[in-house]
């Protein structure tokens, strides 16, 4: 999985749905905010930085999906999976909820912060575990593909890139 593509190129692809879509909403873990200019400067009444509060980040994404709206989270990958584990399996997994997960820093990629933000590919095998859920591991050859497929899904999806 060491060709994961990064961050910057995975947001770049779904901004172009974003910009179409009013229905879309991006909720951010208090990170990102180079990667994520675009929707914060240009889209402010639906981009938002939560803060670190995985768990209910992943509440409020479900309260929006079922209020019409289509939520994006964006967060780093242990974060994202680990801290709100609980919420992704009720809320989400077992109510078959069309929200996208963005999971950043995957392999290790943040591995000079520390243990803490690192999970190997353990983040696979977790989210493996949920039935609904399409994983995806975008690279240079299937991102424009992938990012589509996520959006074609009608259920949650986990994205993981670097």
């Amino acid at each position: 999985m060491s060709n994961l593509v990064s961050k910057q190129e995975v947001m770049k692809e779904i901004y172009k749905y974003f910009q179409k879509d009013e229905k879309m909403t991006l909720l951010a873990g208090d990170m990102g905010f180079a990667v994520l200019d675009e929707y914060f400067n240009n889209h402010s009444h639906r981009a938002f930085n939560i803060g670190i509060c995985e768990q209910a980040t992943i509440s409020m994404s479900a309260g929006m999906f079922l209020a019409g709206l289509k939520p994006i989270v964006y967060s780093q990958v242990p974060f994202l999976v680990m801290r709100a584990y609980e919420q992704i399996r009720y809320d989400l997994n077992e109510h078959n909820m069309n929200v996208k997960l963005i999971g950043v820093g995957a392999n290790n990629y943040f591995e000079k912060l520390g243990r803490s933000h690192c999970m190997d590919e353990d983040d696979i095998k977790m989210m493996k575990i949920f039935k609904n859920f399409l994983i995806l591991s975008p690279t240079q050859n299937s991102l424009v593909t992938d990012i589509k497929k996520m959006f074609d899904y009608k259920g949650p999806v986990y994205v993981r890139c670097k």
